[in-house]
């Protein structure tokens, strides 16, 4: 089944960055449809899980290595000892697959329109673990809505078959990496502290 995702109109180059150029999409998110709504927030959420798990099923070995692009963003946070770096890499070694990961999946990135949902926002995608693909978009809700985020981690390991505790074992990895975005109004004490409690019960 083909993911549905706008039309790529042009391969450019943007601030020096790949960038795409893709067909505007009229309509609104799932995630503003949700909060005009919060009844329909579970079937949103079940729907946004079919769709991510339909992303997972295919292969992208074409993509950069989500090995490669964790490792570059861990080195580069300042906010990092060298010991939670090193603690942070061995879990990216730990890392297996080339499933595409779309890398900032979530409800205000599926818009809702005439023909369907699409899928936006693809300048995160990498070739990689799924697992490690589920904790972001877990970490993503977490940082937004913790109700919301609970809820999406049980229905995709519902509908997956994957266990709570094999998504769980790559947040401090993901939030690690999450730092280096430094994106305006994240929490960053609450990242470090994810990182810290996770490395703390490997050791």
């Amino acid at each position: 089944m083909a993911i549905p995702v706008p039309e790529v109109l042009e391969l450019t180059t943007f601030n020096g960055r790949q960038a795409l150029v893709m067909e505007y999409i009229e309509g609104e998110t799932l995630g503003d449809l949700a909060m005009k709504n919060r009844t329909l927030l579970e079937d949103y959420l079940a729907v946004s899980v079919e769709i991510q798990m339909m992303i997972h099923e295919k292969d992208a070995p074409e993509l950069e290595p989500m090995t490669h692009k964790l490792t570059r963003q861990l080195q580069d946070v300042s906010s990092l000892s060298s010991e939670e770096k090193m603690g942070l890499l061995k879990q990216v070694d730990q890392l297996s697959g080339t499933k595409l990961c779309h890398g900032d999946f979530h409800l205000f990135n599926l818009v809702e329109t005439e023909n369907g949902i699409r899928i936006l926002d693809w300048v995160d995608a990498s070739s990689g673990d799924i697992r490690a693909d589920v904790i972001r978009t877990y970490l993503l809700y977490v940082g937004f809505d913790q109700e919301i985020a609970e809820q999406y981690l049980a229905l995709y390991c519902e509908k997956s078959g994957l266990q709570s505790e094999e998504i769980l074992q790559w947040g401090p990895m993901i939030a690690g990496a999450r730092l280096w975005e430094n994106v305006p109004g994240e929490d960053a004490d609450r990242l470090l502290e994810i990182v810290s409690e996770g490395l703390a019960k490997q050791n």
